[in-house]
């Protein structure tokens, strides 16, 4: 299933186990879904193969979320943009 929603990742490099990367040069991740986290939509964790237990690596969201954090941090609130609205009183309806 394919999802149309952006999703961004942070990842600490730190924590990446470099022994298990795919071929010498391959990270393989899996998000999981965290609902109940006050914090992020998704933890990241890296695949350690088959029998292994994988750990966490980062945190991710999807860009609505990350957007809507921004607009809060700077006391705005994150809606639709809104169409443009021209003053009515000018005689050229261009805002340039």
């Amino acid at each position: 299933m394919a999802y149309d929603r952006t999703i961004s990742l942070d990842i600490d490099l730190h924590k990446v186990l470099k022994e298990n990367l795919n071929n010498g040069q391959f990270l393989k991740l899996t998000l999981i879904r965290t609902p109940n986290s006050d914090y992020h939509e998704y933890m990241v964790k890296q695949y350690n193969g088959k029998g292994l237990d994988s750990h966490k690596v980062g945190d991710a969201d999807d860009m609505d979320t990350i957007m809507r954090k921004i607009a809060e941090k700077n006391g705005n609130t994150f809606n639709e943009p809104q169409p443009m609205k021209l003053d009515e009183s000018s005689v050229d309806p261009l805002p340039f």
